[in-house]
């Protein structure tokens, strides 16, 4: 009986295609020069959801695990000080120029892919032009059917790219303007711009709405939370009573 040697090999080329995208990841973060910083938040949860902050560590992402040791001893220390308080240790991951959120779904994450995936067509555009043009006496680049798809791709992407790029750039000056403020969300549509997260989460509880709220702030703060319909409708009908 043959040994099935195609797993290993697709996994290898899995591996392979990973490790590229990594790259071109880090290429297109160079390029855009972010800065990787994470900021430690040692808190605590009032009633109305607003934080209570007792200790804060800003420091670059790479430093992380070399700090883990004193993240763990604050940890510990402010549970002591505070053993009735369900102390947590919250971390956000954020460009230290911009002061924006880094990572997965993050604005900054999706203008790198944009441009990581750019990187990818032109470097697979590159090497189907060479190897046609060594292998194939009859290819014509102006004319080549798969050539012209692919550079139509390559536009297309150009053009997704420009356009997130353009909304970062937006989001970088108006957080540079207005430092320290609060951005409240409900989906996709923005509700406000708040001095404080106890302003923001004040405006969300009053304003009738239902669905998943975002509230993002200096440093990659996030908080997210969700309002079910009833939740508002029980809320309404006790006003009214």
């Amino acid at each position: 009986m043959k040994a099935n040697n195609n797993p290993p090999t697709i996994q290898k080329n899995m591996v392979d295609e990973y490790m590229q995208y990594a790259k071109d990841i880090a290429k297109a973060e160079k390029e855009l020069e972010v800065e990787h910083w994470v900021h430690i938040s040692f808190q605590a949860k009032n009633a109305d959801r607003t934080p209570e902050k007792f200790h804060e560590i800003d420091l670059p992402r790479h430093m992380l695990d070399r700090w883990q040791w004193v993240i763990n001893w604050r940890h510990a220390k402010l549970v002591c000080q505070h053993p009735r308080k369900n102390i947590m240790v919250c971390t956000s991951y954020y460009d230290k120029r911009s002061g924006l959120m880094t990572g997965f779904g993050s604005l900054i994450g999706q203008v790198t892919a944009a441009k990581a995936q750019i990187t990818k067509v032109e470097r697979i555009i590159a090497q189907y032009v060479e190897d046609e043009t060594q292998n194939n006496l009859f290819f014509n680049a102006s004319t080549d059917e798969r050539l012209t798809k692919a550079k139509a791709k390559l536009e297309q992407k150009k053009q997704n790219y420009a356009t997130i790029y353009a909304i970062l750039r937006r989001e970088v000056e108006e957080h540079r303007k207005q430092p320290g403020k609060y951005k409240l969300f409900i989906g996709f549509k923005r509700l406000g711009i708040f001095d404080s997260i106890s302003k923001a989460k004040k405006y969300a509880d009053r304003s009738g709405l239902w669905g998943a709220f975002n509230l993002l702030g200096d440093k990659g703060y996030r908080d997210s939370w969700y309002v079910y319909e009833n939740e508002v409708r029980q809320g309404i009908n006790n006003k009214l009573e």
